[in-house]
C-alpha cells in the first residue's frame, strides 16, 4: 500500500465516527422539533342564530344571513357552537311541533351546510316552545326535545333522560360540554326551571372527571348564570340560584375555562371563580346589532375576540306562529358592508406557565363597564 493511500485511510478512520454522530437521525429530528410551529385551530360561538322560524332561502333575509355566515366561514373554524334558540318555536300543540319541526329545522341545517359549516347546538327556550311554561305548555316539553333530537342529531352520550340535548365531544385536547338547562321543577317560569341538577349534574361532573387530562374545557348552555347582564328583546331568563348554584360551583371546582350562553341578545363578559362567562348573540329581525366570537386555540392558550355588525330591520312583520314576529326585511347597508364586522373585545386565557391566567382584556371583556347590580 502506498504511503498517500495509507494516510487517507487513517484519516477517515479517525473522523468517520464524528461524521456519523453529527448527521444521526436523532440529531436531525431534535433540530426540526425545536423549530416546529405549535398547532393552532379555531372555533366560533354564535348563540341565538336565528331565533326565528325561517325557510331557506328566506326572502328579505338571505343576503344578510349569507354575508354573516361567509364572515364566519372566513374565520376558518373547525366548527361553530350555537348555544340555543335556532327557531322561534312557538308551536304549542303536538301537531304543530311535528309540522313545524319538519319544516324549520331542516332549512336551518341546509343553510349551515350550504356555507360548509359544521355545528354543535344546545337547546334554548325557543326549542322548548319559549318561556314561561304553565302546566299545559310544560307537558309539551318532552315532545319539543324529541323533535330537536330527531333533527339536529347531536351526540347521544348525555344522561339517559337527555340524550341528544345534553352531550359532550372532544376536539384536539379540548373538552366541549353542552348542558340542557330546561329541567322539570317549579319556578317563576312555571313547571320548567332553568337549572342543571340531579342526574344531569352527576353526568356533567363524571364527564369532566373522566377527561381531566384535556388542556381546555368549554361548556355551553342557553341561559346566563352570572348577572346582571345586558339584554335586548329578551325575557332575561337566568339559571336558578346563579353563582350560588351547584352547577356553577361544580364548574369552578373542575377548572372550566369558558361558559358560553345566549338568551339576552347582547354582550356581557364576567369572570368569577376562574370561569369566564360570555353572554352574547344578537337577534335578527329585531335588534340593530348582531355578533359572534372567534376563539383561536393553541397549546396552553385560548385567544378570544368578539366581533359585532350593524344590521337594519325594516318593513312589515314576518309571519310566525304566535304574535312575536320580526321584521320582514333584514339588510346590511353598503356603508356597513365597507366597514364590515368591528372588533369589540379581546382577551387571552394563558396556561403556558402551568397556571391559568387571563390577560389583555379589552372592550366587552373589560368588566369596568359591565352592568351594575
Amino acid at each position: 500500500m502506498t504511503r498517500p493511500l495509507k494516510t487517507c485511510i487513517t484519516f477517515l478512520g479517525a473522523v468517520l465516527p464524528f461524521l456519523l454522530v453529527s448527521y444521526s437521525p436523532v440529531a436531525t429530528t431534535a433540530a426540526t422539533d425545536n423549530h416546529r410551529t405549535p398547532e393552532t385551530w379555531t372555533f366560533v360561538s354564535i348563540p341565538d342564530f336565528l331565533n326565528v322560524d325561517t325557510t331557506y332561502p328566506q326572502p328579505g333575509w338571505e343576503d344578510t344571513l349569507d354575508y354573516v355566515l361567509k364572515a364566519v366561514k372566513a374565520e376558518n373554524p373547525d366548527f361553530v357552537l350555537v348555544a340555543g334558540d335556532l327557531v322561534m318555536g312557538r308551536w304549542w300543540t303536538r301537531e304543530k311541533i311535528e309540522k313545524y319541526a319538519n319544516m324549520y329545522y331542516p332549512d336551518w341545517i341546509k343553510r349551515m351546510n350550504a356555507h360548509g359549516l359544521k355545528y354543535y347546538t344546545a337547546v334554548g327556550d325557543h326549542e322548548m316552545g319559549d318561556n314561561p311554561w304553565p302546566t299545559e305548555r310544560a307537558k309539551l316539553v318532552p315532545f319539543f326535545k324529541t323533535a330537536f333530537r330527531k333533527h339536529m342529531k347531536m351526540p347521544l352520550n348525555g344522561p339517559d333522560h337527555m340524550k341528544g340535548t345534553a352531550f359532550y365531544f372532544l376536539h384536539k385536547k379540548t373538552l366541549f360540554v353542552a348542558v340542557d338547562v330546561f329541567e322539570k321543577g317549579k319556578s317563576n317560569q312555571g313547571e320548567i326551571a332553568a337549572q342543571v341538577t340531579g342526574k344531569q349534574l352527576k353526568w356533567f361532573e363524571d364527564t369532566l372527571e373522566a377527561h381531566r387530562s384535556v388542556e381546555h374545557v368549554v361548556v355551553m348552555g342557553h341561559t346566563p348564570i352570572l348577572g346582571p347582564v345586558r339584554k335586548r328583546s329578551s325575557s332575561g331568563l337566568m339559571l336558578e340560584k346563579g353563582r350560588k348554584s351547584v352547577f356553577w360551583r361544580s364548574m369552578a371546582a373542575r377548572n372550566v375555562d369558558l361558559y358560553l350562553c345566549g338568551e339576552v341578545h347582547a354582550i356581557t363578559c364576567t369572570e368569577r371563580d376562574g370561569v369566564q362567562q360570555i353572554a352574547h348573540g344578537g337577534l335578527f329581525g329585531y335588534n340593530p346589532k348582531v355578533n359572534y366570537m372567534v376563539v383561536k386555540v393553541s397549546p396552553g392558550k385560548m385567544e378570544l375576540e368578539l366581533k359585532e355588525l350593524d344590521i337594519v330591520c325594516k318593513g312589515s312583520k314576518l309571519w310566525q306562529e304566535g304574535r312575536n314576529r320580526p321584521r320582514k326585511t333584514v339588510l346590511i347597508t353598503d356603508e356597513i358592508k365597507k366597514r364590515g364586522y368591528i372588533s369589540v373585545g379581546t382577551m387571552t386565557i394563558d396556561k403556558t406557565s402551568g397556571k391559568k391566567t387571563t390577560r389583555d382584556k379589552t372592550g366587552y371583556f373589560d368588566e369596568a363597564n359591565n352592568p351594575k347590580k
